[in-house]
């Protein structure tokens, strides 16, 4: 059986259907679901990330809600820079598999492209004390995401 926060997921993905966007109440989902709303906040900040290809954008206030955007990922500069500045100085290797995996999905990479990605990220590529190694693969995927995202080339 899945756990609540699949379940809360699935609901939001099923509702986003084919639509870009969704705009949706905390507080009502959580009512719907019969959970707290810090477990609503648990899943959009896990679930629904750049890495992803979902951008969130909070509203306040009386009648706030939270929209939840698809991001088409294509192959221009603005989609370059959106997932170069979503990555940051660091990166682990579950979150740059998921981003990989998404590229590929889109068909923004190849899956030989997707290959030679995730085998210079790897572990065992990165022969670096542990403490930098996420530093030193988020600095090496973004040199690779920048060429591959911002060329036409086929290799």
């Amino acid at each position: 059986m899945a756990n609540i926060s699949d379940a809360i997921e699935q609901f939001i993905l099923d509702n986003l259907g084919e639509d870009d966007a969704i705009d949706i109440s905390r507080n009502e989902l959580a009512s719907f679901f019969s959970c707290a709303p810090s477990q609503i906040n648990y899943v959009l900040e896990t679930r629904f990330t750049l890495d992803r290809g979902y951008i969130k954008e909070s509203r306040r206030g009386g009648g706030g809600y939270i929209r939840i955007q698809r991001v088409p990922l294509e192959n221009d500069d603005k989609m370059a820079s959106l997932v170069i500045d979503g990555i940051g100085d660091e990166l682990t290797i579950k979150r740059a598999e998921q981003i990989v995996e998404k590229l590929m999905r889109e068909g923004v990479i190849s899956k030989r492209e997707k290959g030679l990605i995730d085998s210079m990220i790897s572990g065992s590529a990165l022969a670096v004390p542990l403490a930098i190694k996420d530093r030193l693969r988020a600095q090496v995927f973004k040199a690779c995401l920048v060429y591959l995202l911002s060329t036409n080339e086929e290799i």
